[in-house]
């Protein structure tokens, strides 16, 4: 079985916020060098990262192998919101056919590889799944893990529309993850770069 990953990190400012957690600080202490390391290492093919287009990509950690399956996705509509620099991610991962996909969100750098594992374990082993989602305190949290069924869906949602729509509907069978580790959600910065594209 094969998953793919998309890193949402094109809804960040170049010069956003530095203490507060930005993406844009040189070297692996870095929030969004490493969630993009803990990413790596949970086997996603490939793991596609959506910037923006004037984005210096300082932030972002050598590759530690020749195998790496990282892909750098320069996202051109990034400024329109995050319903683009989804769909960029989703036509980037497209052509290799995977069998699902993990949605991560570079507002929440404290997730963990083991986490990402869990949300892929639970897909292979329940048959017939569209989605396997955290909560915390009730919500869908990123990431979440879509199967392929739900592709298209994910394509046509707009900056009105949230990623909760889909995992509510009834049309749709999905398993959601309660996960205790509240820290692991904490938003490097402010929460609203998601947009209603959000959980909500």
């Amino acid at each position: 079985m094969k998953v793919a990953g998309i890193y949402l990190a094109a809804s960040r400012s170049i010069g956003a916020n530095v203490s507060a957690g930005s993406l844009n600080r040189t070297g692996d202490s870095s929030p969004g060098a490493a969630m993009l390391r803990e990413l790596e290492n949970c086997g996603l093919e490939p793991l596609v990262v959506v910037v923006r287009a004037n984005d210096p990509l300082s932030w972002l950690p050598p590759a530690e192998n020749l195998e790496n399956t990282r892909r750098i996705e320069t996202c051109l509509t990034a400024h329109l919101g995050l319903s683009f620099s989804l769909r960029c991610g989703l036509n980037a991962v497209s052509p290799f056919q995977p069998d699902a996909v993990v949605i991560a969100d570079a507002d929440q750098p404290l997730i963990e590889a083991s986490y990402v594992r869990r949300l892929i374990h639970t897909f292979e082993q329940e048959q017939g799944l569209d989605y396997v989602a955290g909560t915390r305190e009730g919500l869908q949290m990123a990431p979440v893990l879509f199967a392929r069924s739900l592709f298209g869906g994910l394509q046509e949602l707009d900056d009105g529309d949230g990623i909760a729509a889909i995992i509510r509907s009834p049309e749709y069978k999905g398993i959601t993850l309660q996960e205790e580790a509240d820290r692991m959600f904490t938003e490097a910065e402010l929460p609203g770069s998601f947009g209603k594209l959000r959980w909500k």
